[in-house]
């Protein structure tokens, strides 16, 4: 046996990209019970992935406990991920707004003009996506600073140490434009 190539890695990785833009752009993590400003709130995620487990096919994203989008989450059974098309200077916008103001002082819809819609699943997604995962939450766990086996993410990543909360999601559907 012979060592790959990156190109080996990138054949692995790009079919799921195609689908669902690439991954260096992130997507929206959204949780909530409607569609009214206050009954939902989104954030712009970059860190995820899509595998199986427990004879699952599952979605992993990972949140700081900071992050007003996290109290959604943790009311929920259900989130979604909605993808956007990378090429999309609106999307590209909308997804950096996203990611750097909270919901608790912004309306992001107004602002971006982001259109939430319920989906069939009864979860919130945005009309505007490319593809949609609607997600099961199965599991929530925090990294342990204890368990990190190279410190140096720990410097890297975790300055403040307010790691993040690990949710490991059943896909049960996915919706496409």
């Amino acid at each position: 046996m012979q060592k790959a190539s990156a190109e080996i890695l990138d054949k692995l990785i790009k079919p799921v990209s195609s689908i669902t833009g690439s991954h260096h752009e992130g997507f929206l993590l959204t949780a909530g019970c409607g569609t009214e400003r206050e009954q939902w709130n989104t954030m712009t995620a970059g860190w995820g992935s899509i595998g199986f487990l427990w004879n699952k096919l599952t979605a992993t994203v990972y949140v700081r406990p900071t992050r007003y989008t996290s109290e959604f989450i943790d009311k929920e059974d259900y989130i979604t991920l909605s993808f956007f098309d990378k090429n999309d200077p609106w999307a590209r916008n909308a997804l950096a707004f996203c990611g750097s103001v909270s919901g608790r002082n912004v309306d992001k819809a107004r602002e971006t003009g982001l259109k939430p819609v319920m989906l069939d699943d009864g979860v919130i997604a945005f009309e505007q996506a490319k593809v949609v995962l609607s997600c099961r939450k199965l599991y929530r766990s925090e990294f342990d600073m204890d368990l990190f086996v190279d410190p140096q993410i720990i410097i890297d990543s975790y300055p403040k140490k307010d790691f993040h909360y690990v949710y490991i999601c059943e896909i049960v559907s996915v919706y496409t434009k």
